[in-house]
This record gives structure tokens, C-alpha cells and sequence, in this order.
């Protein structure tokens, strides 16, 4: 069985129009067979992308875990005089159909194909992630603790989860690392907000 964070080389293609509606403005994503959610976008990215426009984001934002770009990509859309997005995911062909579509709205994103983060040295000021639940509390805990490192001193990380999917115990993990709080809930989803502690 194939997973939607493994390149399944046996996988048939089929490409996919994704539409939603972000401030009366329609997008549209190439999406394909064996990515995370390839026939619609999936509720709580777009409660997460919707939360994160309300926010006045500037300077250097990573996705983690791009799946094919939904939430760079629309905050770089909106937001592009004030944000440069990094996007990074261990499937190639979720990078792939990222550039195709960063392509598509004449978008500039750095893409990179990385199990985790690349350990560049570089720093980010907004970090953003749904994690793929399905791999696990250890590597994703491993990513959470990586994620220290990875932010500006002032930085944010922000996910979102379902609480009943482990929300609150993820919460209690986070709490050992970082400032952590849920800053906004929808519909069995949280989405919390970790800053660096001093």
C-alpha cells in the first residue's frame, strides 16, 4: 500500500483541476494521483490558509510538507509584496506539480524534494505545517523538535490538527519546546501557534 508522503513509481497518473474559493478569489491547482488530498483541498488547509491570511505575515515563510503548494502558494498570492515562501516535501511529484503551479500564477517559491527540513542554516520567520498524521508521533515529534532550530529568534510555527486525530497531546509536546497555544478552532480542527521560548 502507498502513502501520499512516498513516490509510488507503480501509481497510475491522473491529474486533477483543484478549485476553492479564497476572498472571492478562485484558485486553481494541478493536483495528481498519490499526494495528500488530490481531489479537493482538504478542510483543514483551508481553514489553515484562511487563519493565516487574517494575519499580517511578513519576511521568510517555509511549507513544510508542500503536498502539491495549496497553502504557500495561495498566502504568496495574496501576500507576495511581503512574503517569500520556501516549500519543501519528501514526495517528488508533490514538488513537481508545487513549481507547476507556482508556475501557473507566475509565482516566484524556492522547491525542494527533503525528508525534513534541508539544514541550510537558513532561518525562517513563519513556519507552517499540516502534518500527515499517518506517519506517526515520532517523526512528526522529531519534526516539531527540528523545528526549533530551523525558525528566526522571533519567529512562528503554526499548524493545524483535528482534535481528535491527538491535537491536545501534539499541544503538550509542542508546550516542552515552545510558547505554544491554540490561537483558533473550526470544526473539530485547532490551530496552534508556537513561538520560541526565551
Amino acid at each position: 500500500m502507498s502513502h501520499y508522503f512516498e513516490e509510488d513509481p507503480n501509481l497510475k497518473p491522473h491529474e486533477r483541476e483543484i478549485k476553492f474559493t479564497l476572498s472571492g478569489v478562485e484558485m486553481s491547482l494541478i493536483s495528481d494521483s498519490g499526494v495528500f488530498s488530490n481531489k479537493h483541498i482538504d478542510r483543514g488547509s483551508e481553514i489553515f490558509i484562511n487563519y493565516l491570511l487574517s494575519l499580517n505575515l511578513e519576511g521568510k515563510v517555509l511549507d513544510l510538507g508542500c503536498g502539491y503548494g495549496a497553502i504557500g502558494i495561495s498566502l504568496l498570492y495574496f501576500k507576495k509584496d511581503k512574503i517569500t515562501v520556501d516549500f519543501i516535501d519528501i514526495n517528488p511529484k508533490c514538488v513537481e506539480l508545487t513549481s507547476r503551479n507556482l508556475k501557473n500564477y507566475d509565482l516566484n517559491g524556492k522547491t525542494s524534494i527533503s525528508d525534513g527540513y534541508l539544514n541550510t542554516g537558513e532561518k525562517y520567520d513563519y513556519i507552517l505545517f499540516n502534518p500527515p498524521i499517518s506517519v506517526g508521533k515520532e517523526k512528526i515529534y522529531s519534526l516539531y523538535a527540528d523545528t526549533v532550530n530551523e525558525l528566526e529568534k522571533s519567529g512562528k510555527f503554526y499548524l493545524v490538527i483535528r482534535k481528535d486525530k491527538g491535537g491536545l497531546s501534539h499541544l503538550k509536546y509542542l508546550s516542552s519546546l515552545f510558547d505554544s497555544s491554540v490561537v483558533y478552532k473550526e470544526k473539530g480542527y485547532l490551530i496552534i501557534e508556537c513561538l520560541k521560548k526565551e
